[in-house]
């Protein structure tokens, strides 16, 4: 369905008990963020939008967690669960010939449905409520009830943004949530990464010799137009055009008041500016999806010329942390939407997940239907080569048999089925730029794992249980043992050399795979562990394979199994990472004491 704003789906989602409105006044400043933080990590029917509607210092209502669970997420995108999404885009793309004169016309009809939301051209209005207030003399977006999101950060931020830029050559816009820094009311920094589309409207911009690229800044509207802002669209596939096909309904713009760009009509609040893409100011540190403050680094600078709004404006904001957040539920649409595009090119894929853990490029888990040997491996280089899966820093490729949401059935094969000598692609390439422990800025290594069956191998004998003495005499007691087949070991670094420790812990445990954290670990916390190791790890720098080297074609069984060790340590220039390690997030104990007394306050079960 096409929401007529973002209050329309507010009140749908109050009048589904999804959402709780907040009278307590709080502030802006950290608050809000412990608040939503707790509640973003309770289970799902506990999990609510929250509606601040008294936010000190603002007139300005702020809602924030809208999209942070698979319900709320699924509405937003006008389906009632995340899995239609893959249904409605597979029928409209499907390659296969419709058989019969019924099937032929339900594919006419999906693909007249598709034209008719996209509408020709734009839908333009010389009216619309996002300029009901219109303010072009000393615009100042402090007005606004901008969030300092975590304690550490380089100040406020502005995040759940659709930043709308033009390519200064070909003219096709581009959309894109990148968070955006408040340096003072009217320069406001521009946090676009490399491998964006906003970046490549910079750099076009710069070698056009232009030094005046008109920029706006969106904050609410329709729930669709806001997320297609995050969709990783092909470039010059306009996002707006997403946000049509998904409302069933042209996206409806207006002219902005003081630059040469159309903004969605509907919209909450337009900041309008431009940007001089030879001028850079420093941004950040900002606490990020990575559960890490990324380091300060120079970005484009967002001179503001005016500041649209509704006259009944509601701010809308998002976090970002240690998952799971609501950016969980972001990616999983998009999951979900994009698979029928990954099948077209990849079609021996079924399905494919990025678990909480990976952070969206630190893990994909993929079912396929594997034909011949090597065909996971022809899987990985294809992903590494579709659009931005360009960044997927760990590939898992399991047969088509296995539930790869099911975390449990995904471990069986990795256990059942990996030969970490002979099962494993390591290869350096491209990585996200918030990537903290690739040897390079962008550019790291990565692992594809082949968890497939192999008819030419023998099963690999039942491991050994642990030696709990021996481990303990070489690490100290804060380890774990899963399944007989993995050690999870916390160590002090400055009393232990990893490789050494893992060396050791082989000749007590030669059967067994290890994952090395550090001391203030909880070892038996196996969602943090995950998260840490697929982040804190270079596939190439951080790894010790047991047996090594080995000649890959000798595929026998005369050959022992290979065990690997990771290194999922915070790093340091010893470790071969030169780059520095960034602070982990935590909240100011201040504030967690302050909304622990409130917490009754807040009306939050």
């Amino acid at each position: 369905m096409a929401y007529k704003g973002l209050w329309e789906f507010i009140n749908r989602l109050e009048q589904a008990g999804e959402l709780i409105r907040i009278t307590t006044p709080v502030s802006p400043h950290l608050e809000i963020t412990e608040i939503t933080d707790r509640v973003s990590k309770m289970p799902h029917d506990k999990n609510k939008a929250l509606l601040f509607e008294n936010v000190e210092g603002h007139d300005f209502p702020v809602v924030i967690n809208l999209y942070g669970n698979p319900r709320r997420m699924a509405w937003a995108l006008g389906v009632d669960n995340l899995e239609e999404l893959n249904h409605r885009l597979a029928k409209v793309i499907d390659p296969k010939l419709p058989k019969g004169m019924g099937a032929m016309m339900n594919r006419a009809g999906e693909m007249l449905g598709v034209l008719r939301s996209l509408g020709i051209g734009p839908s333009m209005t010389g009216s619309a409520a996002v300029q009901d207030v219109v303010i072009t003399d000393n615009p100042d977006v402090n007005m606004l009830p901008v969030l300092q999101c975590w304690p550490h950060d380089g100040g406020k931020y502005i995040t759940m943004t659709q930043v709308i830029t033009r390519d200064p050559e070909s003219g096709l816009r581009n959309v894109g949530m990148y968070r955006v820094q408040v340096y003072d009311g009217q320069h406001l920094g521009l946090h676009w990464q490399r491998h964006k589309g906003g970046k490549e409207h910079q750099d076009a911009a710069q070698k056009s010799g232009r030094t005046k690229i008109p920029v706006a800044i969106v904050l609410g509207g329709d729930p669709a137009a806001m997320w297609s802002a995050s969709a990783p669209l092909p470039p010059g596939i306009d996002e707006y055009l997403l946000a049509s096909w998904l409302r069933g309904k042209p996206v409806k713009f207006v002219k902005c008041v003081s630059q040469d760009l159309e903004v969605p009509a509907d919209a909450d609040f337009v900041i309008e500016g431009w940007f001089d893409p030879n001028e850079h100011r420093m941004e950040g540190p900002f606490g990020d999806h990575t559960g890490f403050y990324t380091p300060q680094d120079l970005f484009p600078v967002m001179h503001v010329t005016a500041i649209t709004h509704r006259r009944d404006a509601i701010y809308p904001t998002t976090i970002v942390g240690k998952p799971p957040m609501e950016d969980l539920w972001m990616g999983a649409a998009t999951e979900r939407l994009f698979l029928p595009l990954m099948k077209l090119f990849l079609g021996e894929i079924i399905d494919y997940h990025m678990p909480a853990e990976g952070v969206f490029h630190n893990l994909v888990l993929v079912r396929a239907k594997k034909r011949f040997p090597g065909h996971p491996q022809k899987i990985m280089y294809g992903l590494w080569g579709l659009g931005l899966m360009m960044l997927a820093k760990a590939i898992v490729v399991v047969d088509e048999d296995v539930d790869i949401h099911d975390y449990a059935q995904v471990a069986d094969a990795l256990i059942a089925h990996v030969d970490w000598r002979r099962d494993v692609t390591i290869v350096d390439g491209p990585v996200d730029q918030l990537d903290h422990s690739a040897i390079l800025d962008s550019y790291g290594g990565k692992i594809g794992i082949d968890a497939t069956r192999k008819p030419d191998r023998e099963p690999f004998p039942q491991s050994q249980p642990v030696d709990a003495e021996g481990v303990t005499n070489i690490v100290g007691d804060k380890w774990t043992a899963l399944r007989d087949t993995l050690l999870i070991v916390a160590v002090d670094k400055r009393q232990h050399n990893w490789k050494e420790a893992a060396d050791g812990l082989w000749r007590v445990c030669p059967d067994y795979n290890i994952i090395v954290v550090d001391a203030d670990v909880d070892v038996n916390n196996l969602s943090d562990v995950a998260w840490r190791t697929l982040g804190n790890v270079d596939w190439r720098r951080d790894i010790r394979i047991k047996g090594e080297p080995i000649d890959h074609f000798d595929r026998g069984n005369d050959v022992p199994r290979g065990q690997i060790a990771v290194d999922a340590t915070a790093k340091i220039a010893d470790d071969g990472h030169p780059r520095g390690w960034p602070e982990e997030i935590f909240m100011s104990p201040e504030v967690v004491q302050l909304v622990d007394e409130k917490w009754s306050q807040y009306g939050i079960e």
